[in-house]
């Protein structure tokens, strides 16, 4: 069975593992190289990032995480607003986390 991984600062992954994702991992300076790391995971079927790290790594880096279809790497922004947010919760989980 393939898993759910979130990876990003922790700021960023704080709020997945509240909603019970388990296989979180904080990035430190090296980030390529831990997404290079993720990658090669045969466990892993989704890895969501924050949208920073994808953006702050040079084009053939990006362009090599994008290609990755085991597992696939969601981008996600921290920039969302609240209500839009909430939306997308309620779209994926089919629960609304804010009543």
């Amino acid at each position: 069975m393939v898993k759910i991984a979130v990876a990003g600062t922790n700021e960023f992954v704080v709020g997945f593992q509240l909603a019970g994702i388990k296989d979180t991992i904080e990035f430190g300076s090296n980030s390529f190289a831990e997404l290079r790391n993720l990658k090669s995971r045969k466990d892993l079927g989704i890895v969501v990032v924050d949208e920073k790290i994808i953006d702050s790594l040079d084009i053939h880096q990006r362009l090599d995480i994008e290609a990755s279809v085991d597992p696939v790497f969601i981008p996600v922004s921290t920039k969302v607003e609240q209500d839009s947010l909430r939306r997308l919760i309620r779209k994926s989980i089919g629960v609304d986390l804010w009543k």
